[in-house]
């Protein structure tokens, strides 16, 4: 059942790479040595931004509820254009691909740090109209490479979406939307696709500190820049 399943969405909407549109696979390999990766040793550790290793500009003035984040790439190229057929076209085989590239660079940099992995919820507006929760399609292959257990700690209530926001809107419209919905662990790493400001992430991780969380790191997709 699985396979003809398979076959009639193959039959329905062929795979092609996110990247070039090639037909056949979901990343080629040039998209894929093509997709704009961050270079650790050069991004800010405290909010992914691409160069603020010593001095970010992006957050040097911004004091976040978690300690660190972690971004797969910029938000260009292939990999917004992978982002956004996940996220916003409902592709729903790119979020183990797409899981599956950050937890390779999470595991490299911080293998064993995480006592659950999390991710961020949509409101249930946002689950009706794409009909998948596409933030946990990206946490299952994090939390399966990061050798943590899966746990869904946040519920969120109505928002704006944030894409259309300033920095201070975004901050203001994420406050206060989420609650969390079991006692988390210490340690916790929270799964988004996407980090312009930090403010989603920011408020979700304030509430799991002010839960019990001892320390809250943050891992997505891609860092707007």
């Amino acid at each position: 059942m699985v396979r003809l399943l398979e076959a009639v969405a193959e039959l329905l909407a062929p795979t092609r790479c996110a990247g070039c549109e090639l037909p056949g696979v979901l990343l080629c390999g040039a998209c894929d040595a093509n997709l704009p990766r961050i270079e650790q040793s050069h991004a800010c550790p405290a909010c992914g931004a691409p160069y603020g290793r010593l001095v970010c500009t992006e957050c040097w003035t911004t004091q976040y509820a978690f300690e660190a984040a972690h971004a797969l790439g910029v938000l260009d190229g292939g990999l917004a254009r992978a982002v956004v057929l996940h996220k916003d076209a409902g592709d729903r085989r790119l979020g183990p691909l797409l899981g599956g590239l950050l937890a390779q660079r999470l595991v490299a940099d911080w293998s064993s740090w995480a006592d659950a992995v999390t991710w961020v919820p949509p409101t249930r507006a946002a689950l009706a109209r794409r009909g998948f929760d596409h933030g946990r399609a990206i946490a299952e292959p994090v939390a399966v490479g990061m050798g943590a257990p899966l746990v869904g700690l946040l519920a969120r209530s109505a928002a704006r979406d944030q894409r259309s926001l300033g920095k201070a809107a975004r901050a203001a419209n994420a406050l206060r939307t989420f609650s969390v919905t079991d006692r988390p662990p210490p340690r916790i790493l929270i799964v988004d696709d996407v980090l312009t400001t930090g403010a989603t992430v920011d408020a979700a991780a304030g509430e799991l500190l002010r839960a019990g969380a001892l320390s809250v790191r943050v891992a997505v997709l891609a860092r707007a820049w």
